[in-house]
């Protein structure tokens, strides 16, 4: 709840005000549970966000995660250990390089843009005679059947087709 509370789009300055008298009291609390091994600087941090929410804003906009994510793809592309900027540089203007011939290539040629997405399995074309069951990829597990069971899911199924069916808005008109 702490962090759910500190990580929300709205911050009253009152509740953080309150979270950060209680963030000593949860450390206490935490230590009758965990071993002394468990604490080190991180869990100390849980003193100083709330303050650091209440001064900077909500955290999400000042979040790291894209740009360590970023360096983490950087450093493992270093190949000279005694030169790890200069191989990190290198590493970085050949994918900038590569990126910017991939505008240049013809459509056939398989380039990282276009790639067909993770979780798409389309191999061939595929003619079905309605256009709403129309779609490519797979479902994520087996297929079960079932028999769609009271009026309101007769209707919400009906409603569906009739709004999403290319083929019907020739009835409707």
């Amino acid at each position: 709840m702490f962090f759910q509370s500190i990580c929300s789009s709205n911050l009253v300055v009152e509740h953080m005000e309150q979270l950060e008298s209680l963030a000593p009291l949860m450390l206490c609390k935490l230590e009758r549970i965990f071993p002394p091994s468990f604490f080190d600087s991180m869990e100390h941090l849980l003193v100083h966000l709330p303050y650091e929410a209440k001064i900077g804003g909500p955290p999400q906009y000042r979040w790291m995660y894209k740009v360590e994510r970023f360096l983490y793809h950087l450093k493992q592309k270093i190949g000279n250990k005694a030169h790890v900027e200069a191989s990190i540089c290198e590493a970085y203007l050949q994918e900038e390089i590569s990126n910017f011939a991939e505008h240049y290539f013809k459509p056939h040629v398989s380039t990282k843009k276009n790639r067909p997405s993770r979780n798409n399995d389309f191999s061939g074309v595929v003619t079905v005679e309605n256009s709403i069951f129309n779609y490519t990829g797979h479902s994520s597990g087996k297929g079960k059947k079932r028999c769609l069971s009271n009026s309101k899911e007769k209707h919400a199924a009906h409603t569906y087709i009739l709004l999403n069916c290319d083929e019907v808005k020739d009835y409707i008109e």
